[in-house]
């Protein structure tokens, strides 16, 4: 199943699910990466084809893999949102799915399970590694939670102390 594929949709309060939300294309557009033009072209080509937007625009105008996971984690804060951690009740048995390594590794604090799916926090810099590391690891449908940087370094610490020079050297990946 495809990365994002095996993200379950988070819970969401009716209101917050109707909101409009915005496309790559779009976005790539607002970053200068696209033109108009060249995402009506993509458009009709995916009508065609049934190719992710984001893989036909590497393909058809060389957008890189970056700018594409760039304008995908945008959209992701834009539809979800940014939780605060300290509104959150950790559950400690969910804490326990990865190890130390991973959850500084991949910047990933596992925060408790709704009826479909395990909710796991982590920050935007991290998304794509994060949902890779699900989608390869973990063998439950995942929702994320994205929140500040700097607060999950808090929670990170809190639930999966490691000594300072290894949580900075966790910084750079």
């Amino acid at each position: 199943m495809s990365e994002i594929g095996r993200s379950a949709k988070c819970a969401r309060p009716a209101q917050e699910a109707t909101l409009p939300g915005i496309q790559i294309g779009e976005l790539l557009v607002q970053q200068g990466v696209l033109t108009q033009q060249q995402v009506e072209h993509i458009l009709q080509v995916q009508k065609a084809s049934h190719r992710p937007f984001g893989d036909l625009a590497e393909r058809l105008f060389g957008v890189s893999q970056e700018a594409v996971e760039d304008a995908w984690v945008q959209q992701y804060i834009r539809l979800a949102g940014v939780v605060d951690l300290q509104q959150l009740q950790i559950d400690e048995a969910c804490l326990r799915i990865i190890n130390r390594r991973q959850a500084w590794q991949f910047h990933l604090l596992p925060t408790g399970r709704s009826p479909q799916n395990l909710n796991l926090a982590t920050d935007a810099g991290s998304l794509v590694r994060a949902v890779n590391f699900a989608s390869r690891k973990l063998d439950e449908p995942v929702c994320f939670l994205i929140a500040e940087r700097a607060q999950l370094r808090e929670f990170l610490m809190r639930h999966y102390p490691v000594p300072d020079c290894m949580a900075a050297f966790s910084e750079q990946l």
